[in-house]
């Protein structure tokens, strides 16, 4: 009888997992469109001075949590909530209880050189950007962390709601203030960015499933430190989780250039949300068949399999549209972009592959693995930039992610085809 709710659990998992894919998706292009409209709002309340603080302090402290605790420890946690299939209450609590003080260590720092960064008016002014940018670089953290073990346990409906949380909130916020007509100052507007946050950070808390108590072990802090060491790499993505090759076109090429490579960009980053979408339900449920090889090789195929086909289809259609899109949509003294921006869609599409081959892998336990290919791609990424703009080649910018996006898709293919070596596997207990 046993077996028999065994095989129906997973003959439906499939179909939980379409579902749920399809939801984080709506999920990830709704977090897209409340970004875009608390931006408009931002700028009409407090003008490109206010805006640009704004942004400076997010920055800052989306920076600290993905170079930290943000970047590879969320994805330590959910392979090892996962595939003990166990709760982060019970699996973590010890951990968070010795060593949550190391939360403060970043927070500390991204406010220390905050003063550094922002061109203040004044020491009041310096003091006060540098404790809000420590408290938002704490609520990013907690949130990622907290995130993490959601998508551990399987909460992925769940998690997707907590993700749209804080941006939604903060949506809400300032269409009211706007719509009455008040006049904000931008650390008025910063105050209601730190309220909504760790509202939802405490929202996301909460949403963690209650501990189960009796015979549950706890993960041991080894295991989990190893998992992030092993995951930094991959997790914190410097091929295009750093907007390297932003800072080095707006270096080399100048500020003309940037804005035409920042407006391919934005045209062509569509595959790496669905990507993103995948990578959520294929790391925990890799993980969670860490005792059946076979299941695992499934799972992968099934997902890696998916997210090629999208990219195929998303890549082709953008490629027809981009054209007549970047004229409409941004002006003709845009139109230059168009060349830079095909090369970008292809690059996005491989990239996005890319991004959940490392997510499998990680699934595995072989985000060292992972790491080490991205960190070997990462001087050819830099050297084809600058070679690209010795030549004054906007083009081969692109050229270059795509290669690059290629050179990492058969590397980490051959390896997720290997698959991972039988002994020295962790076994779930």
């Amino acid at each position: 009888m046993t077996e028999e709710v065994d095989e129906s659990a997973a003959r439906g998992r499939p179909m939980r997992d379409r579902f749920t894919f399809l939801l984080i998706v709506g999920a990830t292009f709704g977090l897209q469109l409340l970004t875009l409209v608390t931006g408009i709002v931002m700028a009409r309340l407090l003008g490109v001075d206010g805006r640009g603080l704004i942004a400076l302090v997010i920055a800052v402290a989306l920076f600290a949590s993905q170079l930290t605790l943000g970047g590879s420890l969320p994805a330590a946690l959910t392979k090892l909530v996962a595939e003990r299939r166990t709760t982060a209450r019970d699996g973590l609590a010890p951990l968070a209880r010795r060593r949550g003080w190391i939360v403060v260590v970043p927070c500390l720092v991204a406010g220390a050189l905050t003063p550094v960064l922002h061109d203040s008016t004044g020491a009041s002014d310096a003091v006060a950007a540098a404790v809000v940018v420590a408290v938002v670089t704490f609520q990013t953290i907690a949130f990622q962390l907290i995130a993490g073990c959601l998508q551990g346990e399987g909460r992925l409906v769940r998690m997707a709601w907590v993700a749209l949380a804080p941006q939604g909130m903060f949506a809400i916020v300032l269409v009211v203030v706007a719509s009455a007509g008040w006049t904000w100052s931008a650390y008025d507007v910063l105050a209601a960015y730190v309220v909504t946050g760790l509202l939802s950070t405490w929202f996301a808390y909460l949403s963690l499933l209650p501990a189960r108590g009796g015979d549950e072990v706890a993960i041991p802090e080894s295991q989990v430190w190893s998992e992030a060491r092993a995951n930094y790499v991959g997790s914190v993505r410097p091929l295009d989780g750093l907007g390297l090759d932003r800072i080095l076109v707006g270096a080399l090429l100048g500020t003309v250039s940037l804005g035409l490579f920042a407006t391919a960009l934005a045209v062509s980053n569509l595959c790496r949300l669905v990507s993103n979408a995948v990578r959520v339900i294929v790391l925990p449920r890799v993980a969670m068949h860490q005792d059946d090889p076979s299941a695992q090789r499934a799972v992968v195929r099934r997902w890696v399999g998916i997210t090629v086909v999208l990219a195929a289809v998303i890549v082709a259609v953008l490629e027809i549209v981009v054209e007549p899109v970047i004229r409409h949509a941004f002006g003709r003294e845009f139109v230059a972009a168009v060349d830079c921006a095909r090369w970008l869609i292809v690059a996005d599409g491989l990239l996005a592959v890319r991004s959940v081959m490392i997510a499998a892998m990680q699934g595995q336990g072989r985000g060292g693995t992972a790491s080490w290919v991205e960190l070997a791609l990462l001087p050819v990424l830099l050297v084809g930039i600058v070679v690209a703009a010795q030549a004054d080649s906007l083009v081969g910018v692109g050229v270059t992610l795509a290669a690059v996006g290629l050179l990492s898709c058969v590397a980490l293919g051959w390896c997720v085809a290997r698959g991972p070596r039988t002994s020295g596997r962790h076994v779930s207990s």
